[in-house]
């Protein structure tokens, strides 16, 4: 798949500040979240070029389960083909290039253009197009849509529209484990909320990897779980993250610090574990429950952030499953770090903005935006 590849307006001589080691490095550049275009540049290289998280396997695992993203430039179909296996193409009919599926998800019996009715199977295949049995040279088996490689790496649907991304077990590395450990590929997904976030996806992400700032903007988290009280954890694969240990007296991280459902087994239930997935997951790994973030850059200001909680299946089938202890909690959280990142956002804005220095406590952000950096320098060079 071909893909526009724009330049990239920033300084290397910026950049290379960042890369340097924490105590000396210094963070990306304003114009890395203002100037579109470093948006353009990344939704063609970030995006469009190796592995992004789409969701969770639980959404597409039965015959006609479907969701859409948007992401590259791209809007990409994911739906469980005849066997329930994930399958995922570009939203594009070949007839006029009607877009097939407009939901964001759901259950579909076929997929059918709504505009001159082509028709295709699961598995991509042209299935019926009305009136072109007189055609020359018209062979259906050359008007399937067209196919976007797809893995699936413990339960997490990672998509690469260029199809040339390095195998996918080396993107996710030593997090894989983690999420097996977790079950996270059985898990059932119990909520879901779509946040619009004005700022940019790097500070979104940038933010979920410090706890420096709950003490101020999350008082309810930091008593249950002390700000200082993780540490980082180092591994092969293009991500960051590490631990938090609940404090004395509480359970989970739910609104009154209690547990009311089993842990997964053989969980550390002591610990909150949680990761950035570069480029656009997060993931947070909980006693009793994954919470699972994607993020979908819609400008340099603005991410929409899909948060899903999943949950174990006999937990789930019960009766008296109620999932709000966890979401009220998170969603409390979720809006305070929205709005923080969204005044971090207006503050790089200004013409007078320049990079700070990063603190001892901002080791997995210096990581990821190393991540960043690094790209960044390969492009610039």
């Amino acid at each position: 798949m071909t893909v526009t590849n724009p330049a990239l307006p920033l300084s290397a001589a910026e950049i290379v500040r960042t890369c340097l080691p924490l105590e000396q490095a210094t963070m990306l550049p304003g114009a890395a979240y203002t100037d579109y275009g470093v948006f353009e540049w990344e939704r063609a290289n970030f995006f469009a070029r190796g592995w992004i998280c789409a969701g969770h396997v639980e959404q597409v695992a039965r015959r006609g389960d479907f969701l859409t993203v948007e992401a590259g430039g791209e809007n990409v179909l994911v739906i469980g083909d005849d066997d329930g296996l994930p399958r995922a193409f570009l939203n594009t009919c070949r007839h006029r290039g009607a877009r097939l599926v407009v939901a964001p998800s759901g259950t579909l019996r076929r997929i059918q253009c709504s505009y001159h009715a082509w028709t295709y199977g699961f598995d991509g295949s042209l299935k019926n197009a009305p009136f072109t049995d007189g055609l020359q040279d018209f062979d259906p088996k050359c008007f399937a849509l067209h196919e976007v490689r797809l893995a699936v790496v413990e339960g997490l649907v990672l998509l690469d529209l260029s199809g040339e991304a390095p195998p996918p077990q080396a993107h996710i590395g030593d997090l894989a484990p983690l999420l097996a450990k977790y079950r996270n590929a059985d898990l059932k997904r119990g909520a879901r909320i779509v946040y619009d976030v004005d700022a940019n996806w790097k500070a979104i992400g940038e933010n979920y990897s410090e706890c420096l700032h709950c003490p101020g903007v999350h008082p309810e988290l930091n008593r249950l779980s002390h700000y200082l009280s993780g540490e980082s954890i180092e591994g092969a694969g293009l991500w960051c993250g590490g631990s938090m240990t609940l404090a004395p007296g509480v359970e989970d991280m739910t609104v009154d610090g209690a547990r009311v459902r089993e842990p997964i087994a053989g969980v550390d239930v002591r610990s909150i574990l949680y990761f950035l997935i570069f480029p656009n997951t997060l993931v947070s790994l909980h006693p009793d429950y994954v919470m699972l973030h994607t993020l979908w850059p819609k400008s340099p200001e603005r991410t929409e952030v899909v948060c899903e909680w999943f949950f174990e299946p006999e937990a789930i089938a019960a009766p008296d499953f109620d999932p709000t202890d966890a979401v009220e909690f998170w969603d409390q959280v979720n809006r305070e770090d929205w709005e923080v990142c969204a005044l971090t956002q207006r503050g790089m804005e200004s013409r007078s903005f320049t990079p700070g220095r990063y603190t001892t406590q901002e080791d997995d952000v210096h990581t990821f935006d190393v991540m960043i950096a690094e790209r960044y320098l390969e492009a610039l060079r």
